[in-house]
């Protein structure tokens, strides 16, 4: 396991070669959370690079404006980590993305416009009533996963998501969890995991594992 100036590498054990996975932090940003998910995703046999969104050069503000923009050079740096991947020998040049909250809006947008081979989305932001439609341009494979009592993330534009990927004929494992709220994955400690505990948006344990199922499940369908 690596840090590098730009983000997070953690490899598998073997030889190789590995399919790859950029993984896009949410808002807290690169995280000990993060590398432990990034950890995950490399013990289980996929090159996984995060990169770091928040770095000199492109400052928070620039990220977030290229979260409401679905443009701008957030996607540039997401590019250069696929880049980064699919260059190295113990790399097949397959690459995945996966992305939570913030990230999983940067999935969303970059799985459909055909960056990547296959994306996990999850509980990427959707805004209020705004169509996803015109993002998926040239949408690859997706799985997906949201919770029903999400309190930024409004059912309505969740299965709004769901039917446009359905209507662009996007092989696609949609699961909204009931009772689930925001950030299930995530298992924040310190201030962060005491913010999620305020907002009632804490880990949960049972989902989590079974998205995990799923996400590995497909990716291993779409990417090896």
């Amino acid at each position: 396991m690596t840090d590098l100036d730009g983000g997070y590498l953690a490899t598998p054990t073997g030889t190789g070669p590995f399919p790859g996975v950029v993984v896009l932090h949410d808002a807290f940003g690169l995280t000990s959370e993060l590398r432990r998910v990034t950890d995950h995703i490399a013990a289980n046999g996929y090159l996984a690079i995060g990169p770091r969104l928040y770095r000199r050069g492109l400052c928070v503000q620039q990220v977030f404006r290229g979260l409401l923009r679905d443009t701008g050079p957030v996607f540039d740096q997401i590019q250069r980590a696929r880049d980064t991947l699919t260059a190295r020998p113990d790399c097949t040049g397959r690459v995945g993305v996966i992305g939570f909250c913030m990230g999983g809006r940067f999935a969303i947008v970059t799985g459909g416009r055909g960056m990547f081979d296959a994306a996990s989305v999850n509980y990427g932001m959707l805004f209020p009533g705004k169509p996803v439609d015109h993002l998926l341009t040239a949408p690859c494979p997706v799985v997906a996963s949201y919770g029903d009592s999400d309190p930024y993330i409004a059912t309505a534009d969740t299965e709004r998501y769901r039917d446009a990927l359905a209507s662009a004929d996007v092989p696609t494992d949609f699961k909204i969890y009931p009772g689930a709220s925001h950030s299930f994955f995530q298992d924040y400690s310190g201030v962060p995991g005491l913010y999620m505990k305020v907002m009632g948006t804490t880990h949960d344990p049972d989902v989590s594992t079974d998205a995990w199922s799923r996400i590995f499940t497909f990716f291993s369908e779409n990417l090896n």
